[in-house]
C-alpha cells in the first residue's frame, strides 16, 4: 500500500507566528547586556561527580616538584579511578560527532557501558516511530471522508504524535551522548594539553534535566523579564485569534498540552546541551577565545537546524535566541541551567499558544511530509 500523504503543521496563525517571534525576539536582544569579560585561564580545577582534577601544573611547579611518594605512585596505579578519571580516549569532535546519529558509540569507545542508555532510548524511539508509521499505514488516511468525525484533525492524530515523539527520543539521546562523550574527555584535554581550562565546572545529565524544574531561576531578569513578555504577547494573540472565530469548533484537550510540554521538555534539556554543552566551547576553544565569534557561529548553527523550506526558509529568530542562549551560558561561568529552564519554558509558552488555538479542519486536507527530526 503506498504510504499516505499527510501534512503536520501548526494552527496558529502563520501571521501572529511571524508577529510574536518578531517582537519576542527583538525584546530578547534587548535584554541582551554586553558579554561579562572573559574569564581568565584558571589555575582552579575541573570537577566531576567522582573527583576533583587539578589544573596542569606549571613548568616551573614540575621543576620544582620532589619525587613521588610511594603512596603516590600507588594511587596512579588506582585503576578502577583512573579509569573513572580519565577516559580511555579523548576527542572532542571525532567521538562526540558520531554520537549524534549513533547515541552510545562515543560511551562505548571511551569504555563506559552506560552508553547503553542512550542506546536503549534511541531503540525505544526508533520502534515507537515505525509503529506510528506502520498505524498510518493501516489507517490508510488517504481515503478519511471529511465528514468522518473519527478522522479528526490530523495533528491531533496519535500515529503522528508516536512518530514525532519517537523521532525526537532518538534525537536526545543522540545529543545528551555526545554530550556527556565532550565531557568527559574535557578533564583530559586540560591535564594534557590546557585546553578548556575556561570550563571549571561540570554538569551531569541528571542536572541538566531537572534544570526546566529549577523555577529559583525566575528570579533573575534575564529568566522572568523574557518569558514574561513572551507569555504576554502569546496570551493577547491566543485571546484575539479566538476572538477572530468564535463559531469555531476549538479542538484543544489537556492532552495536548502534555504532548507539546514533552516537545518544550526535549528541545529544552537535549538541544542546550549539544549546542551550548558542546559546540559552543569547542568554538569558543579553537576561535581563539573571541566570545563574539564563537556565539555567532553556534547561533547560525541552531538556527539552521530550524531551517524549513516551508514554514521557516529565514530561521533568524532562532538564530537570535541561539545567540542569547549562548549569552546565558557565558555569563553563567558556561553552565547551562538557567539557558535550559528559559528553553524549554519558551517553547512550552509558544506550543501552549498553538494548542490552544487549534481548530478542527477537514481530514481530507491532511498530508504527511517525513524528514529526519530536527530540533523544535
Amino acid at each position: 500500500m503506498k504510504l499516505p500523504k499527510l501534512k503536520l503543521h501548526w494552527r496558529f496563525e502563520p501571521t501572529h507566528r511571524t508577529a510574536l517571534s518578531a517582537t519576542l525576539t527583538l525584546a530578547t536582544w534587548l535584554l541582551t547586556a554586553p558579554p561579562a569579560p572573559a574569564q581568565p585561564d584558571p589555575g582552579p580545577v575541573f570537577t566531576t561527580p567522582e573527583s576533583t582534577i587539578p589544573a596542569p601544573p606549571r613548568a616551573a611547579d614540575t621543576a620544582a616538584s620532589a619525587p613521588a611518594s610511594p603512596a603516590a605512585d600507588a594511587e596512579e596505579d588506582d585503576s578502577p579511578r583512573r579509569a573513572r578519571r580519565h577516559p580511555r580516549f579523548k576527542s572532542d569532535l571525532w567521538l562526540p560527532l558520531p554520537s549524534v546519529l549513533l547515541p552510545g558509540f562515543g560511551q562505548y569507545f571511551q569504555g563506559d557501558w552506560t552508553g547503553a542508555v542512550y542506546s536503549g532510548i534511541a531503540v525505544g524511539g526508533a520502534l515507537l516511530q515505525l509503529q506510528g508509521v506502520s498505524e498510518l499505514i493501516n489507517d490508510d488516511i488517504d481515503n478519511a471522508s471529511a465528514e468522518d468525525p473519527a478522522a479528526g484533525p490530523v495533528s491531533e492524530d496519535p500515529s503522528i504524535r508516536k512518530i514525532l515523539l519517537g523521532g525526537l527520543a532518538y534525537q536526545g539521546s543522540g545529543f545528551m551522548s555526545a554530550y556527556t562523550s565532550f565531557r568527559s574527555s574535557v578533564p583530559r584535554f586540560q591535564q594534557e594539553d590546557g585546553k578548556y581550562l575556561f570550563l571549571t565546572r561540570s554538569e551531569p545529565v541528571g542536572d541538566l534535566l531537572i534544570s526546566p524544574f529549577r523555577f529559583d531561576h525566575l528570579l533573575q531578569p534575564t529568566t522572568f523579564v523574557p518569558l514574561a513578555l513572551l507569555g504576554g504577547a502569546a496570551v493577547f494573540l491566543v485571546d484575539r485569534d479566538r476572538g477572530r472565530h468564535k463559531g469555531a469548533h476549538w479542538t484543544t484537550s489537556p492532552d495536548d498540552f502534555l504532548f507539546t510540554g514533552a516537545l518544550a521538555y526535549n528541545a529544552g534539556a537535549t538541544e542546550e546541551a549539544v549546542f551550548r554543552g558542546w559546540l559552543y566551547p569547542l568554538g569558543y576553544q579553537y576561535m581563539g577565545r573571541n566570545y563574539w565569534l564563537a556565539n555567532s557561529a553556534q547561533a547560525l548553527l541552531f538556527g539552521a537546524a530550524h531551517y524549513n523550506s516551508e514554514s521557516n526558509p529565514v530561521p533568524w529568530p532562532q538564530a537570535a535566541l541561539g545567540f542569547y542562549f549562548g549569552w546565558l551560558a557565558y555569563r553563567n561561568q558556561w553552565t547551562l541551567s538557567e539557558s535550559i529552564f528559559v528553553h524549554a519554558w519558551w517553547d512550552m509558552i509558544l506550543f501552549a499558544a498553538t494548542v490552544a488555538t487549534t481548530r478542527e479542519e477537514p481530514a481530507s486536507t491532511a498530508r504527511l511530509r517525513f524528514a529526519f527530526p530536527v530540533p523544535l
